[in-house]
């Protein structure tokens, strides 16, 4: 479904847009149904217990502090069972692992620290990235460009606009290949 769309296609069309980034490069789209996690910096027992919850879907996870919470063998445990990727608003580490599983894991960046397995955080409830609360289910999206959000009710609306968006720039690249430039045609 969002194999030929990219993140900022969807972003023009109305998803939220979450910053935060690919660690290691990825040559694909990530997509699937978000299973939202909520931790303290020094539990990363709750990120792993998430992870049987999360074959074919996404894991999202709200960190609070500044210690990784997911590392190699988390990446591997999750290409095992069958994750999609792994969406975290803070730390991650071990990105020699993520990097040769080639796995598809989103961070605000990289911390060779971390907590423990103390699973006193929760799962599958509403938790908020950069203004924005994610619900159970929401459909995540991922690419080379970031991360975006989309609420299942809006689901149908953002892929009617992205084609029109998709239309509209396939239209202004072949005026560009033609010759124009792009303040003309854009009327700037």
């Amino acid at each position: 479904m969002f194999k030929n769309i990219s993140t900022p296609n969807l972003s023009d069309a109305g998803a939220y847009t979450l910053n935060l980034k690919p660690i290691i490069d990825i040559d694909k789209v990530v997509y699937g149904e978000a299973v939202t996690v909520e931790v303290d910096e020094k539990d990363w027992g709750t990120v792993v217990k998430a992870i049987s919850y999360a074959r074919n879907k996404v894991l999202v996870v709200k960190v609070h502090g500044n210690l990784a919470v997911f590392g190699g063998l988390a990446t591997l445990n999750c290409k095992v069972k069958g994750v999609k990727g792994v969406v975290i608003d803070g730390y991650v580490r071990d990105l020699e692992d993520i990097k040769k599983l080639n796995f598809p894991v989103f961070a605000r960046g990289v911390n060779p620290k971390a907590g423990k397995p103390l699973d006193r955080g929760k799962i599958n409830i509403p938790i908020e990235i950069d203004n924005i609360t994610v619900y159970p289910g929401d459909i995540i999206v991922g690419d080379i460009n970031g991360v975006v959000v989309i609420k299942k009710e809006d689901l149908d609306k953002i892929l009617k606009r992205v084609i029109e968006i998709k239309n509209k720039e396939k239209v202004i690249r072949e005026k560009i290949l033609r010759g124009y430039d792009l303040k003309d045609i854009l009327k700037l």
